[in-house]
């Protein structure tokens, strides 16, 4: 491990190192109340799983992919799932702007429907 400001592929993640201590920031409610969670593992640096501690924090758990090419990342099943759900339901023209714009628009909608997506008007 070399002690420098940029991260490696294969290099452990800060958060799992004795030194980050035994809470982080939560990305969502800001308080040091995040934690590894259980279901963690410690053989995947390119994902880190944790739980935020906060009662009042409607996150909790949280999945960071690392996407930076150098990682590997366009190889790896999760990540690969996450550009199918990207992906519009019918092909986008790429000089139609305007369908373009209200494809990103639903972008957000999409990733949080718990179904198939593309069954659903």
């Amino acid at each position: 491990m070399t002690e420098r400001a940029e991260w490696d592929a294969e290099a452990t993640p800060w958060a799992r190192r004795p030194d980050a201590g035994q809470t982080l920031p939560c990305y969502f409610c800001g308080g040091k109340t995040a934690i590894l969670s259980f279901d963690d593992r410690s053989d995947d640096p390119g994902r880190l799983e944790l739980y935020c501690d906060n009662q009042m924090c409607d996150a909790r758990e949280v999945v960071v992919l690392v996407l930076r090419n150098g990682a590997g990342a366009h190889a790896r099943a999760d990540v690969r799932a996450l550009h199918e759900v990207d992906k519009p339901a019918e092909a986008i023209d790429d000089r139609d702007v305007m369908g373009g714009y209200e494809d990103r628009k639903d972008l957000t909608r999409r990733r949080q429907q718990p179904g198939s997506w593309r069954d659903t008007p």
